[in-house]
């Protein structure tokens, strides 16, 4: 469900920025408007729901996801994100770059969103599951809210060295199954701090 009209509800825009002087690309992604007590992507410390996010956290691909969210309760409005700004069409997004898109909320909202880490097996760059309020004390969230995202392990394929491993993106797919459960990763090898990876803002319109 990909509602952008002006129903009476606050318009945002969203900015997902790969900085500068990042080592990945940041792959296309999925996002959501829902209720405060709806989890729409996922279940922390529970096995992927089987609705999309594999595709996303293992290949980049939102399409899945992003199908799923449109038809599930508690999801008011929906959508997907593939084009960097000033970009002619689809593409991962090179450090340097962003992607944006405009989306409607009410009172009581709140906004998850997930895009893949592209030199891993399966992390992705998330809020919480319950995502983030767009609201407070019926003040519309504005500013730089890099602090509410976290790197995720979809715990659906065994991890490899990150920018290495044979079963990346980058190389072939298919890796091992890793019938886990998403966490937020926690394994031997190391991962960009997520503030020196990303930088994501909110504006109001």
């Amino acid at each position: 469900m990909v509602t952008l009209e002006n129903d009476g509800a606050t318009g945002f825009t969203l900015t997902i920025s790969n900085l500068q002087g990042s080592t990945t690309p940041i792959a296309p992604g999925a996002w959501a408007v829902h209720s405060s007590t709806t989890m729409p992507i996922f279940m922390t410390d529970s096995p992927d729901l089987g609705e999309g996010l594999e595709d996303l956290a293992e290949n980049g691909d939102p399409t899945a996801l992003a199908a799923a969210l449109g038809g599930k309760n508690g999801v008011s409005r929906s959508g997907s994100f593939n084009t960097p700004v000033g970009a002619s069409g689809p593409g991962a997004l090179l450090p340097g770059n962003s992607y944006e898109y405009t989306f409607y909320a009410e009172e009581g909202d709140h906004l998850s969103f997930a895009t893949m880490l592209v030199h891993s097996n399966d992390l992705f760059f998330s809020p919480s599951e319950l995502g983030i309020p767009l609201f407070s004390g019926g003040t519309a969230l504005s500013g730089t809210i890099t602090s509410n995202i976290l790197l995720y392990d979809a715990g659906t394929e065994v991890n490899e060295l990150p920018g290495v491993g044979l079963h990346q993106p980058a190389r072939l797919n298919g890796g091992v199954d890793e019938n886990g459960n998403v966490m937020v990763v926690n394994d031997s090898f190391t991962y960009p701090a997520v503030s020196s990876a990303i930088k994501i803002t909110i504006t109001t319109m």
